[in-house]
């Protein structure tokens, strides 16, 4: 049985020896991977140029036709429907590779192959709707994920609907949609609705097909970052989508579906992380060729302390991306590590963010200056302000940080509610002092291992503590802060854990002090966290808010 850090969170005790031994992957497959990586950063490289896509904010005629040739939009497809069967982690290897070329083409193939039709093949049970989403897969049909609405993403219900024709053989969809990845190139849309009932609501899932009589592409949507990504502000006006396109489940709302929802949560993961390793990697590559190249007074720049402690904790946060990624896929079915799954947007968007930001600071002017200015004055032209832009657009893509992170606290803290309600009384366990003991970690790391330990039964402790201040869930889901600070706790020890895990396993060169360098920073950010999460006074935030928006000075 595949294990979760959930099991740790839920001990309140470090399970490491769930943690061992960590996961890798098959050198045949890694060989296979490289190759197949190899080919499509050639296949992109020679059909587009990532300044010019900035530049003029559009990608190239014919890429699309020429990734779907070569199976790019159809990678965990089965071969009989045209495409390649790979693996989550294949998967997540080669979209990190066009990210690293171009994160909008990293992106574009993330949308296609994580949120579009491809990617709700495995929860689509045999029948009529199984049917024709196959056939259009296997036609080669773009496809984008429709949810997110005007009115915002967070509400409990699309507001779209799916309204029954009076013979029963179809469904008038009405609404509009915004903010959607391929929206304004697809050919298959995914999209979200509630079908009006007064005495039962349920949401659905509509297969359409754009070529649809009241189908329309209101406007593109440009963004700061991701230049060039198709992105759609889209309008159903009475689309008739035939029954045989309407998938529902057992379950009112069709994304609570588990199965649905473990493909939403690893599209999730797969189409923010990919860009933020990517965005990480080139930061690291360019910060490199800028500290080889400069002096300060005839010393190298790589000499000084500071430089080197940027240069480090970019490796690191690298190091965890990657082994958090690792932990998340290989060897993982659908349904396992979902957890783990959901809160990996947040800790590689921001760990990207923080290499983003690190690398402006080092580039200093050059940091912020654009490539043109840059090649006009005989420097390389490194877009360093172009993968800043890109980084900061993903702590939004995907869902906002701090929504994400509360989203991540009530998951967790809601399971001590209602019939599989998980309150016990009492006190948490010391943590065992003797977890590190033969660890095959370095003096520092173990370290860290006990750190990571005493953390995650101080946790569980916590969220007790809250649980019983709080006797009802709709209680509990008014402390929204507290929610968000739990949230950003229980990422911050996962990866301090896996990163420790994947250190033990000796498999990474210079992995222990890849360890040690993130666990230090992660150490720093878990004290931020516990400082702010007690309950006691605290301004009133509320007061000061409330007053400026209803026209106060």
């Amino acid at each position: 049985m595949t294990t979760s850090f959930l099991d740790s969170l839920d001990a309140g005790r470090l399970c490491w020896d769930e943690l061992q031994p960590f996961p890798r992957e098959d050198p045949a497959e890694r060989e296979a991977g490289d190759a197949r990586v190899a080919h499509l950063v050639e296949l992109l490289a020679g059909q587009l140029d990532p300044e010019e896509v900035d530049r003029i904010r559009e990608l190239p005629a014919g890429l699309v036709e020429a990734l779907k040739r070569h199976g790019y939009f159809a990678m965990s497809v089965p071969p009989e429907l045209g495409g390649l069967g790979l693996s989550p982690y294949h998967v997540f290897r080669l979209i990190e590779g066009a990210a690293g070329w171009s994160p909008t083409a990293g992106l574009l193939l993330g949308l296609q192959n994580t949120a579009g039709a491809p990617a709700l093949l495995p929860a689509l049970p045999p029948g009529p709707v199984r049917d024709f989403v196959s056939r259009r897969i296997a036609e080669r049909a773009t496809s984008g994920w429709a949810d997110t609405e005007p009115a915002g993403h967070n509400n409990a219900a699309p507001g779209t609907t799916a309204t029954p024709t009076a013979d029963g053989t179809a469904y008038l969809l009405d609404g509009e949609k915004l903010f959607i990845g391929n929206g304004s190139i697809a050919e298959l849309l995914v999209v979200t609705a509630v079908v009006p009932d007064p005495d039962r609501r349920r949401v659905c899932v509509c297969f359409v097909d754009t070529s649809s009589p009241g189908f329309s592409v209101v406007s593109n949507v440009d963004f700061v970052g991701f230049a060039g990504l198709p992105n759609g502000y889209l309008r159903f006006d009475g689309v008739r989508v035939p029954r045989d396109q309407v998938f529902f489940t057992a379950e009112d709302d069709v994304r609570l579906s588990p199965t649905v929802a473990a493909v939403a949560i690893l599209g999730r993961h797969t189409m923010m992380a990919t860009p933020a390793v990517a965005i990480a990697r080139r930061c690291l590559e360019f910060s490199a060729d800028f500290v080889n190249r400069r002096t300060i007074d005839g010393r190298p720049l790589g000499g000084y302390d500071q430089i080197q402690r940027i240069v480090a904790a970019t490796l690191a946060d690298i190091f965890a991306i990657e082994s958090v990624v690792a932990w998340n896929l290989l060897g993982c079915a659908l349904t396992d590590r979902w957890f783990e799954r959901y809160v990996t947007k947040n800790i590689a968007t921001l760990a990207a963010w923080r290499v983003a930001d690190r690398t402006v600071s080092l580039f200093g002017g050059e940091g912020v200056e654009t490539p043109a200015s840059k090649r006009r004055r005989g420097v390389p032209a490194l877009p360093v302000e172009r993968l800043f832009r890109d980084a900061r657009m993903l702590r939004v893509a995907g869902g906002v940080d701090f929504q994400a992170d509360h989203v991540a606290g009530r998951l967790l803290l809601s399971r001590y509610y209602g019939p599989a309600q998980r309150r016990p009384s009492g006190t948490v366990a010391d943590a065992d002092p003797d977890v590190a003991r033969d660890a095959d970690l370095t003096p520092a790391n173990r370290d860290h291992l006990r750190a990571a330990a005493a953390e995650i039964r101080r946790f569980k402790q916590t969220c007790l503590n809250v649980v019983a201040r709080h006797h009802s869930l709709p209680s509990l889901l008014v402390d929204e802060e507290r929610l968000v600070l739990l949230g950003g706790l229980a990422r911050e020890l996962l990866t301090m854990s896996v990163v420790l895990a994947r250190a033990a396993s000796r498999e990474a060169e210079d992995g222990q002090v890849l360890a040690d360098v993130y666990c230090v920073q992660a150490r720093h950010r878990l004290d931020d966290l516990w400082r702010r999460l007690p309950y006691g006074a605290e301004p009133d935030y509320a007061k000061l808010s409330t007053a400026y928006l209803s026209g106060g000075s």
